[in-house]
């Protein structure tokens, strides 16, 4: 599979919180829900934005594994 924001091959798993726990080399390791794959289909996420946020997350937090949901999703 293919990371949500840059393109790049990655891995992923099934998350128990639900959604998918991605990793990809250029993004770094983030979970993205189901919501947001859904509607990642017909909007593309803003990939800029989207990587700064995930870096404030680890940046904030550093515990907790960086989301995108739908509180976090910023579209193109």
């Amino acid at each position: 599979m293919n990371c949500y924001l840059c393109g790049v091959e990655a891995e992923q798993r099934e998350s128990a919180q639900g959604g998918k726990v991605v990793m990809c080399r250029d993004c770094g390791e983030y979970l993205i829900s189901d919501i947001v794959i859904r509607q990642s289909a017909s909007k593309p996420l803003n990939f800029s934005k989207m990587r700064e946020d995930l870096h404030h997350q680890r940046q904030s937090n550093a515990t907790s594994l960086a989301q995108i949901n739908s509180e976090t999703a910023v579209w193109a």
